[in-house]
């Protein structure tokens, strides 16, 4: 719901949810097929034996957990275990190195490729095919087929990594797509900022000139006229800068800018049987400048409009205004309601044009969520005069 300004890229934590969950699956199927292989009776090693390599199996099971935050390490702890795995032998000629169980290696070397450095990728990739090599050669029974072992193994161990190098450039690609949509999304609303600054800018010079030709023109011969040309001026001037850096929607130019005033109607334009919505406001207020309350105003309607469009109802929505020396606070939290709805409504950067809004008028717009559903929204913007 308000992914816009989170500062952690979704992408990326779905790549770690699913690693997760490959690597519980491959705990629940192949460490029990690697018990039940140990346990053969007609292979069954001896009981510290046994022991021993079931606990290095759930050491690799272990070690893909690690991979998810610590990549690095997982592959040190990995290639150890590995390693001793090699050296140990329970099924006559068969290295244990074949167990199922194995296959966890082939996991922790993706990670390492996924979210690694250059250099720690190459020398996993150079450990993996040293172990191939360690395999193919020490392992009695390929006398005939060493090479053809060692070509298996390492293609295994190099699929793996080239999977997570795929991985790895795919998330990359798709948070650089973000972040362009991002760089977009604050590019259009500093272009929109400025075309409507120009704007009002524009028609109040014009209008100013205009009156001031006049006043000039009949100073001498009607001063009364001359006096009341120059007082369109002077409100013409402090409306151009109440209004300055305030963005004017294109389809309702003729309709007055909202004002912290506007944020009650607001507040009740959502209210609905299944929409519990209220406002409530402390503190003395000071003046706001047309920007500053321009963009509380968007803020909080964004921050209603998310509310109501991805969250399921009966839906409670609490807006505080806090005024306080020297600036405001705004916050906005709802309840999450009976959960999440999904939705394709909305490009789902509308908080970072808001976000940019904030910022451009002095002031910081955060988001969280709260526990156990539901977000918070807070606005902190400046006040020329505070309450006395």
């Amino acid at each position: 719901m308000w992914s816009e300004t989170s500062a952690t890229s979704p992408g990326r934590h779905a790549w770690l949810r699913v690693d997760l969950i490959v690597a519980l699956i491959a705990l629940v199927v192949l460490l029990p097929s690697s018990i039940a292989l140990l346990t053969e009776p007609a292979t069954r090693p001896d009981p510290p034996l046994l022991a021993t390599v079931i606990g290095l199996c759930l050491i690799l099971h272990v070690a893909t957990f690690v991979a998810i935050r610590r990549p690095v390490l997982a592959a040190v702890i990995a290639n150890a275990a590995m390693f001793v795995l090699v050296l140990v032998s329970t099924f006559g000629a068969a290295s244990t190195s074949f167990l199922p169980s194995s296959v966890a290696y082939l996991l922790v070397i993706a990670q390492v490729a996924a979210q690694s450095s250059r250099t720690f990728r190459i020398l996993a990739l150079a450990a993996g095919i040293f172990g191939a090599a360690l395999i193919a050669f020490a392992e009695p029974q390929f006398d005939d087929l060493r090479l053809g072992a060692f070509a298996g193994l390492s293609g295994a161990i190099a699929a793996a990594w080239a999977m997570g190098l795929v991985l790895r450039v795919r998330r990359d690609q798709a948070e650089e797509r973000t972040n362009t949509r991002v760089a977009q999304a604050i590019s259009d609303e500093r272009a929109r900022i400025n075309r409507d600054l120009h704007d009002v800018v524009a028609h109040a010079m014009t209008v100013m000139i205009a009156q001031a030709e006049v006043a000039r023109a009949v100073r001498e011969d009607d001063p009364h006229r001359s006096d009341a040309a120059l007082t369109i001026v002077v409100d013409t001037g402090r409306t151009a800068l109440r209004g300055m850096r305030s963005v004017v929607a294109d389809d309702a130019p003729l309709e007055p800018l909202p004002t912290v005033d506007s944020l009650g109607a607001l507040v009740e334009s959502v209210r609905t049987p299944s929409v519990q919505a209220r406002l409530e406001e402390s503190g003395a207020r000071g003046d706001l400048r047309a920007d500053a309350a321009l963009a509380l105003h968007h803020a909080v309607r964004e921050a209603l409009t998310n509310a109501v469009r991805h969250t399921a109802p009966p839906v409670d929505i609490e807006v505080r205004l806090e005024w306080q020396q020297g600036a405001v606070h705004a916050t906005v939290r709802d309840d999450g309601g009976s959960g999440t709805v999904l939705t394709d409504l909305g490009s789902g950067i509308g908080l970072i044009g808001i976000a940019e809004r904030v910022r451009l008028a002095g002031g910081v717009l955060t988001t969280e969520r709260r526990a156990p559903r539901g977000w918070t929204l807070r606005v902190e913007l400046p006040v020329e005069r505070s309450p006395a």
